[in-house]
């Protein structure tokens, strides 16, 4: 065999292994998302770390990092497991770890509040199943965000009777989020979604070792680029 003939099929030889490589490294489904292909995000890594009680605290926004306007009311606290199920089951979902929670007034007014809940699981099996329950069953309210967030992210325009309010649920791995804000909103779910990003990207920066910083600004000059 002539040496360019050799070469040649050394380069088809190549092509081929390359091709079989980008193949096998396609997107599967995520196998707690119901088969669903997985949507891509700016920030797709998921939460799969045991993360501690400080951690979850620290990805909460606090003053100056949520949206403009509101201002956390109290003080961060401690999640007991029956708030990262539905609405209308006072039980601890199976695998609950642990969860962080706080609420936030609207211009210094307690009328129009928002609230933020991180909710860990032992596995991404069981944050699908309680992401599932917790965003409930309204499927003419609910809606994808604009832009993906995480795994699994839905939001529900006005749930049950309320006016210009929006729940906002996401499920990163083991983490489940939820933003609920009443009030205040017109219908327009970007401040929800705004909030669910950046507290995802919190989680992440604190999963990789590093200071949550993102914040809600940040993910709004994202937005508009």
């Amino acid at each position: 065999m002539s040496r360019v003939r050799v070469a040649l099929v050394t380069v088809l030889a190549g092509a081929a292994a390359l091709t079989a490589c980008s193949s096998s490294s396609s997107d599967e489904p995520d196998p707690a998302s119901g088969g669903d292909k997985p949507v891509s995000s700016p920030a797709p890594k998921p939460i799969t770390k045991n993360l501690s009680q400080a951690h979850l605290t620290q990805a909460l926004l606090g003053d100056g990092e949520t949206l403009h306007g509101y201002t956390v009311h109290d003080s961060k606290s401690t999640t007991e497991g029956q708030y990262c199920n539905e609405r209308d089951d006072d039980s601890i979902p199976k695998g609950w770890v642990r969860g962080s929670d706080v609420d936030y007034e609207y211009n210094g007014s307690t009328l129009n509040m928002a609230s933020l809940y991180i909710c860990l699981f032992d596995t991404a099996e069981d944050a699908h199943s309680a992401y599932t329950a917790w965003k409930g069953h309204e499927t003419n309210k609910q809606q994808k965000p604009e832009q993906p967030v995480g795994d699994e992210n839905t939001l529900v325009i006005n749930p049950g009777a309320s006016e210009d309010s929006v729940d906002g649920y996401v499920r990163s791995g083991r983490v489940n989020i939820r933003v609920q804000i009443d009030g205040a909103t017109g219908g327009d779910p970007s401040g929800a979604q705004t909030m669910l990003s950046a507290t995802l990207k919190r989680l992440q920066q604190l999963q990789e070792g590093k200071p949550a910083t993102v914040t809600a600004a940040d993910e709004q000059a994202g937005a508009r680029q």
